[in-house]
Formats: C-alpha cells, sequence, structure tokens
C-alpha cells in the first residue's frame, strides 16, 4: 500500500509548553507515514502564553507547518476544527488535542484502514484524566448516543482521521466539544463508514485545561456547560431537518 498524503491539524489555546514536543512528534510521524503532508496549528487568538510565538518559530524552519489565527470572535474548539477542515488540502485529515496526552506513532495504526473507512475514531482504552472528568464523559456519551444514535463508544475523543468528501458531504455547525459528536452524528446519517480503533492515553503533564473550574475538581465552567446544552439543542433539531 502506498504511503497517503495527509493533513494533520491541532487546535491550541495556552499550549506553548506542550508545542516542542507536538510538532516533532508531527513531524516524525508524517515524515515516516506519508508520502506528502502538511501540519496545521489553530491557534486561538486569546492565547496569552506565547503559543503563536512558538508556532511561528517552527514555521519558519519547516514550510509544512503552517500557523492559522482563530479569531478573538469565533471562539470555540468546534470552530478551531472548521478552520482546519476547511484549510487542509490533502484527502486524509488527522486532528487531535495539543496536549500531548495522545502518542501521535499511533495515527500509523488506521493507516491500513484509510481506504476503508471514511472516519477512523481512536477511542481511549484506558482514560488517564482525574474521575471526575471521566465520570462526566459519561454521561455525556450515554446522553448523546440516546439523542443522536451515535453508535461509537468515545464520542468526545479527539484523535480522528477524516476522509475530505466526509466534510464535503456533511454541513457542520457546532462551535463547542459538541462538534466531535455531531461528526460522528451527520456522516452515520449520510452512510458513511466509520470503524473504531483503541489507542492509548496519558495524563496531562505540562499546560493547564482551559474550560474547566481550577479547584481540583475538574469540574466544567458554568459557562461551558450552558453553551454545550445550547449546542446539544440546536444540534438535535438540524439533524432532524436534513
Amino acid at each position: 500500500m502506498r504511503k497517503p498524503n495527509v493533513t494533520m491539524f491541532f487546535p491550541a489555546y495556552n499550549e506553548a509548553e506542550n508545542i516542542p514536543k507536538l510538532l516533532n512528534s508531527a513531524v516524525s510521524v508524517l515524515e515516516d507515514a506519508a508520502n506528502d503532508y502538511e501540519i496545521l496549528v489553530i491557534v486561538y487568538e486569546g492565547s496569552t502564553d506565547g503559543t503563536i510565538d512558538f508556532v511561528k518559530k517552527f514555521a519558519a524552519k519547516n514550510s509544512k507547518i503552517k500557523l492559522l489565527i482563530q479569531p478573538k470572535d469565533r471562539k470555540g474548539i468546534g470552530y478551531a476544527k472548521m478552520m482546519g477542515f476547511k484549510n487542509a488540502k490533502f484527502q486524509y485529515i488527522f486532528y487531535a488535542d495539543s496536549d500531548n496526552q495522545f502518542d501521535l506513532n499511533e495515527f500509523k495504526k488506521f493507516i491500513p484502514y484509510i481506504e476503508k473507512y471514511d472516519i477512523i475514531a481512536g477511542y481511549r482504552t484506558e482514560r488517564h484524566d482525574p474521575k471526575t472528568r471521566i465520570i462526566i464523559s459519561r454521561i455525556y456519551n450515554s446522553i448523546m448516543r440516546l439523542l443522536f444514535g451515535a453508535k461509537e463508544r468515545d464520542l468526545d475523543c479527539a484523535f480522528r482521521l477524516v476522509n475530505k468528501r466526509v466534510i464535503n458531504g456533511i454541513n457542520l455547525v457546532c462551535t463547542t466539544g459538541v462538534a466531535t459528536t455531531e461528526l460522528l452524528a451527520k456522516a452515520r446519517k449520510k452512510g458513511f463508514r466509520i470503524k473504531e480503533i483503541g489507542i492509548s492515553h496519558y495524563p496531562r503533564i505540562l499546560g493547564k485545561p482551559v474550560f474547566e473550574w481550577e479547584i481540583g475538581l475538574s469540574l466544567p465552567k458554568p459557562k461551558v456547560v450552558a453553551d454545550i446544552l445550547k449546542e446539544i439543542i440546536m444540534l438535535w433539531f438540524d439533524i432532524r431537518r436534513r
């Protein structure tokens, strides 16, 4: 099987400490596994820790690394993913979080299946997050499966390979974390083929989550919860109109 051409993208918000390892790992993996590639880092304009400058330094040394700035008035991880999909130039589009809780080498597990499936979705075989976050995630997954008929076991896992024909065939509208479920739910409704593959998950070592209270319980901020609930309702109506 010949090596694919791959766009790999990473949304980032105050992840300066994680950027060097992330980009070095991405380049290493793609130099080995891809025929041609590009790496997009979508950095929220409101980042305050120098993430933008770090990415610029890497991009100056490697023309395959590109910085995209997510405008302040376009907040949300879902909007960052829209930017990644829209700006991807290759057929196979992979994305992951930028916090280094995944081993990008496991991207290679997906390659044998890319011609047979339209989406290859990673699921965390053993999640290394605070217990509170894991419990909330399980509740969220159960609700989303019930509402949208999604069958996948880890709907909010951001480690996926998507064929561009999926992006061209559906309309993504969610700007929050609901976007990870939206992609699968709409792709399944359109009849696209989805494959799940187990992947490793590791504790966050550097940086801090930006959507949680810093009180030791890993609880989402009230505004985050409110925004997600609004988008769940909006997505429910949107899917039923199509």
